[in-house]
């Protein structure tokens, strides 16, 4: 099972996009919280405790590379985290694992980023997340890991698009372009039919990461057709580099 040296290792290896900020963090002990957070998670088993407080410590140490001071990450109504103003920023938790990215809002739109165990998918659930057309255009990859490049791109770009539309949809509402370029919204919902979602992936040390950092506006990095693609920067575990 991937370890904390393994995600650190993979973080290390990716070209963040300028601006955007990152930390890593294993499970903690839930009494450093803030006591708004502890209250939020009192419910939970201990484990789950442990790896909420992984996530915040990771959270505020991005955030302290932004400049601001420790401070208390409390979950909205919708659950979701509620970020300091005039940040963006976005948690993932695997394996007891937790990445926290973090960028200031006049830099970036808004951020959305997953952390998965790099394992095939179970068949079963292939179809669920992936069409066939989104399965080839990874190939050579099988199937299942074809799927989880789908699943990661797919939850990255819809932890990005969520406190900008606050719309919930499920995975057929976007097309996964990988590898070549990031995902579309094929549905009428969230930041409409034809937006396009810009995504970078990595694979290394038993974990895939995926990236989904939207441009303010007016940079025009991204903006419309045509945009400028992140490619897939993956590395596997013997070191060799592959473009999948």
């Amino acid at each position: 099972m991937p370890d904390l040296a393994a995600l650190q290792a993979l973080a290390a290896m990716v070209d963040w996009p300028e601006g955007v900020v990152w930390a890593v963090s294993g499970p903690v002990d839930p009494a450093g919280l803030f006591p708004v957070e502890r209250q939020a998670i009192a419910r939970a088993v201990p484990s789950r405790q442990a790896e909420f407080a992984g996530g915040r410590d990771a959270a505020r140490a991005a955030l302290a590379q932004l400049g601001l001071p420790p401070q208390p990450i409390p979950k909205g109504a919708d659950r979701a985290p509620v970020w300091p103003e005039g940040v963006v920023a976005s948690l993932s938790h695997t394996a007891g694992l937790c990445l926290a990215v973090a960028a200031r809002a006049r830099d970036w739109r808004a951020l959305g980023v997953d952390l998965e165990r790099a394992l095939p998918l179970d068949p079963g659930l292939v179809p669920t997340i992936a069409s066939p057309a989104e399965l080839d255009r990874l190939a050579p990859l099988e199937p299942g890991l074809a799927a989880l490049h789908v699943f990661g791109a797919k939850e990255a770009a819809y932890k990005a698009q969520y406190p900008l539309t606050r719309s919930l949809f499920g995975f057929a509402a976007m097309e996964a372009l990988l590898p070549d370029a990031g995902l579309r919204m094929v549905a009428a919902t969230g930041l409409g039919q034809g937006a396009e979602l810009p995504m970078r992936q990595w694979r290394n040390g038993g974990l895939l990461l995926s990236l989904c950092a939207l441009p303010q506006l007016n940079r025009g990095d991204f903006a419309g057709p045509g945009y400028e693609v992140f490619p897939c920067g993956l590395t596997e575990p013997d070191g060799r580099k592959v473009k999948v």
